[in-house]
């Protein structure tokens, strides 16, 4: 029957009967056994381990409690926003006691990778925020220009912008979270990018951020990027989730064993498609973007390195002080 039912899903012959069948599937719930086999846990932060300015009911508990059985616990971010220092002060205000090498964002990789590829001393141009910028400058020695706001009236008085003095000493191009964006600045970034020798570097795609109001969208890197992205035939390396880079960067410097590890996060394409692809185990947490009913149209869509292997809640941790 299982094999009937399987031979319809990837025919794309599904029938109601088999659409109703698979939105009854449900994720396994990870036990305290499960717990037991891993040595590295790390977690997403934002709809993970807190939400706005509040902790997730129970997330500090079980985090303790993971640091008291010796395990590694590491913050895995997409927020490109704050430096690794202003993260550290944020997560012992909520009452994580991690140390900063624990804090791992495109925030600290990008700039490894810079260093390590020859840009000390080069100049980048950024859409980004005053952090980065920091974090760039200090971890890469590069220099970092186009920060703050450009608008559009400032260079031209017509409704359209035909000339740009763009700098000619621009080695790459990095694109992240921006509150000043505007088109002067995807205009500028798009025509720095016709030069193949200007490199294109995305910190993360995530399209929104979870936010303390479920009926207020909060538009993330990944809506800026598709602008500047549709604009210029050029793939970019992209640091963040799903992507490589920040799995590489754990292997590397922290020596995790992937076999070991397990990832808790709350976005499928994000979280989970970053545990699935570097070979960690993926568990669901339903605190903030995504929900069962979207592991089941990811299910329907075929989209495998979606689907977790776990869900999981916090909650019951709440409170506890002495073991699983």
């Amino acid at each position: 029957m299982f094999f009937r039912f399987l031979s319809t899903i990837i025919t794309g012959k599904t029938t109601k009967r088999s659409i109703s069948a698979l939105n009854k599937m449900q994720l396994k719930l990870l036990t305290a056994e499960d717990l037991n086999r891993f040595e590295t846990f790390l977690f997403d932060a934002d709809g993970v381990l807190w939400r706005g300015g509040e902790t997730i009911a129970g997330s500090v508990e079980f985090v303790q409690q993971l640091q008291r059985q010796g395990k590694r616990v590491f913050v895995i971010t997409n927020n490109s926003t704050k430096t690794r220092s202003q993260y550290l002060k944020k997560l012992h205000g909520l009452g994580f006691d991690l140390p900063e090498s624990n804090v791992i964002s495109p925030g600290v990789v990008l700039p490894m990778y810079l260093k390590d590829n020859g840009y000390e001393n080069k100049k980048i141009y950024l859409i980004g925020t005053p952090s980065l910028k920091d974090s760039l400058e200090k971890g890469a020695g590069v220099k970092c220009v186009g920060l703050g706001p450009e608008h559009f009236e400032d260079l031209t008085d017509t409704d359209f912008i035909f000339q740009l003095e763009n700098d000619e000493e621009i080695a790459a191009v990095v694109v992240s979270f921006d509150g000043h964006i505007s088109y002067p600045k995807i205009m500028r970034a798009a025509n720095y990018l016709r030069d193949s020798s200007v490199d294109f570097f995305i910190t993360n795609e995530d399209t929104t951020f979870p936010g303390p109001c479920d009926d207020v969208i909060v538009p993330g890197t990944g809506c800026i990027a598709a602008a500047i992205r549709s604009v210029v035939d050029r793939e970019p390396l992209v640091f963040g989730k799903p992507n490589t880079p920040i799995a590489d960067f754990l292997k590397r410097h922290h020596h995790i064993d992937a076999t070991k590890t397990i990832m808790f996060g709350d976005r499928l394409d994000t979280d989970i498609m970053f545990a699935n692809g570097n070979g960690f185990t993926s568990c669901l947490m339903l605190t903030g973007i995504h929900s069962l009913e979207t592991v089941n149209k990811a299910k329907l869509a075929g989209n495998h390195l979606q689907i977790p292997h776990f869900q999981f809640a916090f909650s019951p941790y709440a409170g506890l002080t002495n073991g699983f």
